[in-house]
């Protein structure tokens, strides 16, 4: 397999498993999304768009509203736009972008806030941008995703789980802090959500033990049962898929 060709290969399963992220557990977003108290935005920004999973839930929402999707990514850019997505191409590392709009009323951060280099920069701006009585909501994931209740398979994804915190997988500051520094009035909430296991949980259950296989730091007995129950037809696992996220609702302070 070529460079080109494994970049290829690697964005495809990335937009994938985000994708089933998104339909498996797409009731604890919108669960994040009530928390807002937005009822009727006139314009909606997603920050970190990715394949688009936000902007969809954004829109489903808000039917009247202008989603305008921002990432950094070419790939996912072409991929928001054709969607039918207002793509705004911005490192948020440098801030909150221009965005072709004279009044925000609800910043959308799912799990992107924690890739950016300066926080406090496009925290800034976004609380400038915002109208008033506008709402940032940033969403992260409390832990990474479950799937497997038979107990000792249950136990092994822990210790897995346990190695991948190890690595600093899903790693982000509790951001309640950071936020009201920036200006803030901050309601943070735990949100649990437990999925069906459906076909979609089931493929989205293989590509998270897949991803885990790849850890560096896994006992020898582990790696072996992880590699065989990776081996497992998605039909036959006993799955109680469940994802607990955490959700901090801003309004900017006076």
């Amino acid at each position: 397999m070529n460079h080109h060709t494994h970049v290829q290969s690697a964005n495809h399963e990335l937009r994938r498993s985000l994708d089933l992220d998104a339909e498996v557990f797409g009731a604890g977003l919108a669960s994040a999304l009530d928390l807002s108290g937005v009822t009727d935005p006139g314009v909606v920004v997603d920050l970190g768009a990715g394949t688009g999973t936000g902007s969809r839930l954004l829109h489903e929402r808000f039917p009247e509203a202008s989603v305008i999707a921002v990432d950094h990514d070419p790939e996912m850019l072409h991929l928001l736009k054709s969607q039918g997505f207002t793509a705004v191409a911005a490192d948020l590392d440098e801030g909150f972008p221009q965005i072709p709009t004279e009044h925000i009323d609800l910043v959308w951060a799912a799990s992107s806030l924690h890739h950016v280099a300066d926080p406090t920069q496009l925290l800034s701006g976004i609380r400038h941008a915002l109208a008033p009585g506008g709402s940032l909501v940033v969403v992260e994931l409390a832990t990474l995703p479950t799937f497997l209740s038979d107990p000792e398979q249950a136990a092994l994804e822990q210790r897995c789980h346990e190695a991948a915190d190890a690595q600093g997988w899903n790693q982000h500051p509790d951001w309640t802090n950071t936020l009201e520094d920036a200006g803030f009035t901050v309601t943070k909430t735990a949100l649990s959500t437990r999925a069906p296991a459906t076909a979609a949980a089931r493929e989205n259950a293989q590509h998270w033990l897949a991803r885990l296989l790849r850890l560096e730091n896994l006992s020898a007995e582990d790696r072996a049962a992880l590699a065989h129950q990776v081996e497992v037809p998605a039909a036959e696992l006993t799955l109680a898929p469940r994802a607990h996220r955490t959700v901090w609702v801003c309004t900017a302070r006076e």
